[in-house]
């Protein structure tokens, strides 16, 4: 740390109990940049505890994350550390020095030194969604980064995974991602003359994705496409076409009605329309995340239970579970995607992956706490090649044993995604004595404390 300058982001916490939590977190702000004090990662046996802490709070920490949960704020430590801020934030005069995250159902109420009465970060609606949040915060406040790029070597080392290295060696890693191998060119606009409120209710049964735009109608479909969908009366008249093609090439950058962004962006929730109104038709069942999103889960009936038969990325037959019973907390899990299109120089899809608990294995338990409690607490024996495999074998599923996934969206006209997700070759390569996939139990039937604070669904 560079003398008189505060660049510390201070992470404070209970410990043990929310340790793995801080853990993620720490890496994660670490990997961004960010100068992170954590106990996990900095203080090791011999060293002078309060002294550092104190020193580090008082003269270097710009940031000071407090993790909330029903029980942290009664442990000595937290409190502690918690005066210390306050000291710090009151003697140098600190604007929103103190940022209070909370990652359990706690209330946002009642807490102690004031901490109700700041802008509280949730992380209950998951770990992903309070990152991004507290991420926001960190850079609309300038937060200082380091200024050299980031070792991850030295991060795994800082956070003391013994038993993983990074080693120079070529590797191939599987993404996330769907290339798009076919989208029709054009995107076709129809007036519908009338009041826009009853064609909108006709089409909400219409199959094919739609949006409005300036008064018109926007989609892939062609006339014959959506005239059975809207009231005999309205005749869509037709209106000039976009060309794709051009938008990608900035064609249409100074086009006096559409800009190119806007354009993209339509596209992209076109396209994540059609594949949602592909997996009803598929007999997939949705689930509704918080952030309105979709996830889509295989129900549990004879062909979708048990291992199922599957390729893996070297093409060699595997077998694994889509979705599997607890006997103990008499749930179903089922693993879901919640896909996300990036529609620009490289078309994409990405698949975001989820898990959702059903009581019947076809709709998901409306109690959103004890979803939340389950999914923090079920996965966490899953380790990133059971993560691979959920993703392989599901999209393989969805495209029936074919090299690519057809979406209609329309007479003559089809979306389509490869079946295989893109390859990316690697310079470094993890080491780790994780468990493979062989070395894990297939028979998903793990017992669940449902009060359980540890988190890995965001892996």
């Amino acid at each position: 740390m560079e003398n008189g300058k505060r660049n510390l982001v201070f992470i404070s916490h209970a410990t043990p109990e929310d340790n793995h939590f801080t853990l993620w977190l720490s890496t994660r702000l670490k990997l961004l940049g960010y100068e992170v004090w954590s106990d996990v990662t900095q203080l090791f046996g011999g060293e002078k505890w309060w002294e550092d802490i104190a020193e580090a709070i008082h003269a270097s920490t710009i940031k000071f994350v407090i993790v909330i949960t029903r029980t942290s704020l009664s442990k000595l430590g937290v409190q502690r550390e918690v005066e210390l801020a306050l000291q710090a934030e009151s003697a140098h005069r600190l604007t929103n020095f103190i940022i209070p995250i909370i990652i359990d159902d706690s209330e946002f109420g009642g807490h102690p030194y004031g901490l109700s009465d700041r802008n509280i970060i949730p992380f209950s609606k998951g770990w992903g969604f309070g990152f991004e949040r507290l991420v926001e915060r960190l850079e609309r406040d300038s937060t200082p980064k380091e200024s050299k790029p980031c070792d991850l070597g030295a991060v795994l080392a800082a956070i003391r995974i013994p038993t993983a290295t990074v080693e120079q060696a070529r590797d191939t890693a599987i993404s996330n991602t769907l290339p798009i191998t076919n989208l029709p060119d054009e995107l076709n606009f129809f007036r519908l003359p009338g009041d826009a409120k009853l064609w909108r209710k006709q089409l909400a049964m219409c199959p094919f994705a739609w949006f409005e735009w300036g008064g018109m109608l926007a989609t892939f479909a062609d006339h014959q496409d959506i005239t059975p969908f809207l009231p005999k009366y309205v005749i869509p008249s037709k209106s000039p076409k976009l060309n794709l093609p051009d938008v990608l090439s900035d064609g249409i950058r100074n086009h006096k009605e559409f800009l190119r962004g806007e354009v993209i962006k339509k596209v992209n929730n076109l396209i994540a329309e059609s594949w949602n109104h592909a997996m009803r038709e598929k007999g997939l069942n949705k689930y509704e995340l918080s952030n309105g999103r979709a996830s889509w889960f295989f129900p549990a009936n004879d062909s979708n239970e048990g291992l199922i038969q599957y390729p893996d990325q070297n093409g060699q037959l595997r077998r694994r579970k889509i979705l599997g019973f607890s006997g103990k907390n008499k749930v179903y899990w089922h693993y879901a995607i919640e896909v996300k299109v990036h529609y620009g120089q490289t078309a994409k899809l990405s698949l975001i992956p989820h898990v959702v608990f059903t009581e019947d294995g076809r709709n998901p338990i409306a109690d959103s706490a004890k979803m939340h409690r389950l999914r923090r607490g079920f996965c966490k024996n899953w380790w990133n090649p059971r993560w691979r495999e959920l993703l392989l074998l599901y999209v393989h599923l969805l495209s029936e044993s074919c090299s690519e996934i057809t979406l209609s969206l329309g007479e003559g006209k089809s979306i389509s995604f490869s079946s295989r997700p893109n390859m990316v070759e690697m310079c470094y390569q993890l080491c780790t004595s994780q468990p493979t996939s062989s070395e894990q139990d297939d028979e998903v039937d793990i017992e669940v404390d449902l009060m359980d604070t540890v988190d890995d669904d965001d892996e």
